[in-house]
């Protein structure tokens, strides 16, 4: 019985921000004016910091996706506010080394991460009228995000010289990332800013994102023996997106 309590208190713990987003989301979609579509390609990157000054982590952006739903709803002509409710993929890597003189320690290591969200934003935007027919809207806003999957993938002794496919692979996670005896944190809290052209219906959108929260967990150390030191990890995006929004009001 206490075995059966303490799987359901976890799954609820794990899946209430995804419920409340989804509730919130719903909310929004029942008072929208208009509603549609999003999606696009992205690039993401990682920025590890730590404090042991024997540890470096070059990083090296990879690309990703989104796709999801869009609601907006105009106060005025001039101003409004959207939100969205999307699946986002994002890839990272990074060049990593650690050489401890005093230990005799040398690692080099290549790292690549993968991680799947769900990604709520929530922007005020304010539009610009060009001619009669197209409207350049500045945007921005908070974002909430809840990791879904990922995986991590390490490769030792990486040279810039050794033929793809001979590298010597030391780790592959995929089944423990998120949660209490994972990786990662599983919410993320960012900002985001960004530009649409908006013509009737369809908008092309270029946005930048990024975390403000530690999304390293349970002190992972990214495959270094690092000395007291904890990673903190926060992740940037940038969007590159096309939108098609339906007026519901016609």
């Amino acid at each position: 019985m206490r075995k059966i309590k303490s799987i359901l208190f976890s799954l609820a713990t794990r899946y209430s921000l995804l419920a409340t987003i989804m509730l919130c989301a719903l909310c929004i979609e029942v008072n929208a004016q208009k509603l549609g579509f999003i999606g696009g390609p992205s690039m993401s990157y990682g920025v590890v910091s730590v404090s042991d000054k024997s540890a470096s982590f070059t990083m090296i952006p990879g690309g990703g996706m989104h796709v999801g739903m869009l609601f907006e709803m105009d106060v005025t002509n001039r101003w409004g506010f959207d939100a969205a409710v999307m699946y986002e993929l994002r890839t990272m890597r990074w060049d990593i080394g650690y050489n401890n003189d005093s230990t005799s320690t040398h690692i080099s290591n290549r790292f690549k991460r993968q991680l799947g969200y769900m990604n709520v934003p929530f922007h005020f935007y304010v539009n610009f009228p060009v001619q009669n027919q197209y409207v350049v809207s500045l945007f921005g806003g908070p974002v909430f995000a809840c990791g879904l999957h990922g995986e991590d993938w390490a490769w030792q002794n990486y040279t810039e010289n050794v033929p793809e496919g001979v590298h010597k692979p030391i780790t592959h996670e995929k089944s423990k990332m998120f949660g209490k005896d994972g990786r990662l944190v599983r919410c993320e809290v960012a900002a985001e800013l960004g530009l649409a052209l908006k013509w009737k219906g369809l908008q092309g959108r270029l946005s930048y994102q990024h975390g403000f929260n530690n999304d390293n967990f349970n002190k992972y150390t990214f495959t270094l023996p690092l000395r007291d030191s904890k990673p903190y990890f926060t992740q940037g995006t940038v969007k590159l997106s096309v939108a098609y929004v339906f007026d519901l009001r016609k």
